[in-house]
């Protein structure tokens, strides 16, 4: 028998409360008429004389429910006797190959003794944050891969694995058993009836580590003095220290600083007023010297510097200032407004009220261009939304109404168009076309569902739809401060051109589509190898980034981006999972190979226990009614 949770023992203290409280007997004085107290003496009771247990059966009821709780908290188990004829067990080796591994000596320690434990019959397999098996052959070669580890996602791989087999197996776990890849809730643990697992640490005491923690860059940037870099330098178990952060852009060390780092703290170091050329650039930051962990010393990450975007523009010219002096004031002016004539070789395209020829234009669209379509009040007279061809059936005059203004009530959150604009507070709206939605998206809308703001995907680009003038009539829309934010977001979603992710952790998985609508065409991984083509991105199938170094993904009409991928920063702290968690683990594991060493199944015991928790509830209720009926008799 033994216990899941023995620590809820503690809570055996509460039984002192009962006792206490039935210790304090109430005194119920005999009144009797006398003539005097002049003809008594004073005397004293004894205290101790007074205070005894009152209502023991009561308080025998309320110890037990009490003692029953806690005990279910506790989670008892107890171990079955029967012994299954599983001599045979097969035997499957797991050796840990995440990067904290690469410490101290550990990987090597692991290979050695793996190969003790691979006996003729054993499977040999490899996790970090998936189990995947592996040719024994291989063992020698196992090296610190990439991605963190993590034991939930490990015991949920070997329960897949032993129902597929359908038999009992015994699993020989080798790992530093990072505190970090324990997860917070023990149930995640669970390995079934069928899986005996024996643990093999290679490491047992924490190692000080330093690690460039994170890496805040800017994805793009148009001029090379607005970059700039910063840097947090981590520290785990280790003392104060002085290091040195180094800056690499492009292969080549641009910058160096020192850096005081408290002990097992962090501290921030900055770089700016370095050069930076044109287009993708290849950056990081690392710690010199290297220390025992090198994986987790140097953080990557990319960065593009490039001309401002053109954005062709036709409409009227006040509504040209108001949208030319948002981009401007955007984005450190990543966009730049150009005139109509050679809008076919631009990204997107801005049009108030007027149009270049529809047909054009709306095969443009398919083919990828963004577009932001502004109605104005001549557009109620067509009837219809151009490209996308929603139903105009009117207009709303906030003045006819008597309302004075109309106000934005309804939201879609979850576009950055609203979110990163403050959901339009404040903005009085005067005139606005009402529009029927069809199959587009409403962003935002009246209280009484009139649309202000639609998104629609044609083809391979997007079209955006005002259904108010930007003519600081119709609306104060141009001169509310949401206004510059919505132009940014509404430029990059236009010309797809959203600020991509400077760095991810390896191990994680990256759609090449998400994001934009236009499909990806090449993934390339830092050695260069194409990982995904056309067929499998049309599918919609995802990468996992299992490399460190710089991934480049191919879009169409030109379009690149490339994506840092780092060590997940949680192998950084090098602390063992606490011993008592890690017996817990093992002992919980029940086995089906009692030949090959395992422990008898293991059954728990709360639920009984809670249920004669609710039985002595239940008789405590009775005992406390009767006792007060007796005490009113």
């Amino acid at each position: 028998m033994g216990l899941l949770a023995p620590w809820f023992l503690a809570g055996l203290g509460l039984l002192a409360l009962p006792l206490y409280l039935h210790l304090l007997r109430r005194s119920r004085p005999d009144s009797k008429q006398f003539s005097s107290l002049m003809f008594f003496e004073p005397g004293r009771q004894a205290e101790l004389r007074r205070r005894r247990l009152d209502y023991l059966k009561l308080l025998a009821a309320r110890l037990l429910l009490l003692a029953l709780i806690v005990l279910a908290f506790a989670q008892p188990v107890i171990q079955s006797g029967a012994v299954r004829a599983a001599s045979a067990a097969p035997r499957l080796v797991v050796v840990d190959v995440s990067p904290s591994m690469g410490c101290c000596g550990r990987m090597e320690r692991a290979r050695r003794l793996a190969a003790e434990l691979l006996t003729p019959e054993a499977r040999l397999a490899a996790f970090d944050s998936r189990l995947r098996l592996i040719e024994r052959g291989s063992l020698d070669r196992l090296a610190p891969g990439a991605a963190a580890n993590s034991f939930s996602e490990l015991a949920r791989a070997l329960r897949a694995w032993q129902q597929e087999r359908r038999e009992p197996v015994e699993v020989h776990l080798i790992s530093d058993f990072q505190r970090t890849a324990l997860p917070t809730g023990f149930a995640e643990l669970a390995l079934g009836d069928s899986i005996a697992l024996r643990l093999h640490p290679v490491a047992e005491s924490a190692e000080p580590n330093w690690t460039v923690e994170s890496v805040r860059a800017p994805a793009r940037v148009r001029q090379a003095r607005e970059a700039r870099v910063q840097a947090v330098i981590a520290g785990f178990h280790t003392p104060e220290a002085r290091r040195t952060a180094v800056l690499r852009i492009g292969g080549r060390d641009v910058a160096r600083r020192d850096v005081q780092v408290p002990p097992e703290g962090r501290a921030t170091v900055e770089f700016d007023s370095f050069d930076l050329p044109y287009g993708f650039s290849q950056g990081s930051v690392r710690l010199e010297p290297a220390d025992a962990l090198p994986a987790d010393d140097e953080f990557l990450f990319a960065m593009e510097r490039t001309d401002p975007l053109p954005l062709a523009f036709t409409g009227s010219r006040t509504a040209e200032t108001y949208i030319r002096n948002a981009l401007e004031a955007a984005a450190g002016g990543l966009f730049a407004l150009a005139g109509e004539s050679g809008w076919q070789q631009v990204r997107a395209l801005i049009a108030v009220g007027s149009l270049p020829p529809e047909a054009e234009v709306a095969a443009a669209v398919r083919r990828g261009m963004g577009l932001l379509l502004v109605l104005g009040p001549e557009s109620a007279a067509r009837g219809r939304v151009p490209i996308t061809g929603q139903r105009i059936t009117g207009t709303r005059y906030a003045a006819r109404s008597g309302e004075g203004y109309f106000i934005a009530q309804r939201h879609d959150p979850t576009s950055p168009l609203l979110s990163k604009s403050g959901l339009w507070e404040g903005v009085r709206f005067y005139q606005v076309l009402a529009v029927e939605p069809g199959e587009a998206r409403v962003l935002a809308a009246l209280e009484d569902s009139t649309p202000l703001l639609l998104e629609q995907n044609v083809g391979d680009g997007v079209v955006l739809v005002l259904t108010f003038a930007l003519d600081g009539l119709a609306s104060d829309f141009p001169l509310q401060p949401a206004f510059v934010p919505f132009m940014e977001q509404a430029a990059r979603r236009l010309a797809q051109w959203e600020d991509s992710t400077a760095s991810l952790a390896a191990g994680q998985t990256f759609a090449p589509t998400a994001g934009v609508s236009a499909r990806a065409f090449e993934v390339l991984d830092p050695r260069g190898r194409r990982v995904l083509g056309f067929a499998e991105t049309a599918r919609g199938a995802l990468v996992e980034l299992d490399q460190t170094g710089f991934w480049r993904v191919s879009l169409g009409q030109g379009r690149e981006r490339m994506i840092a991928v780092n060590v997940d920063r949680r192998e950084s702290d090098l602390a063992p999972a606490p011993r008592d968690a890690l017996e817990l683990w093992s002992s919980a594991a029940s086995t089906a190979g009692q030949g090959s060493g395992g422990s008898p199944p293991a059954r728990p015991l709360a639920l009984w226990l809670l249920a004669a928790a609710l039985a002595a509830g239940l008789v405590e209720t009775l005992l406390s009614a009767w006792y007060l009926d007796r005490e009113a008799a």
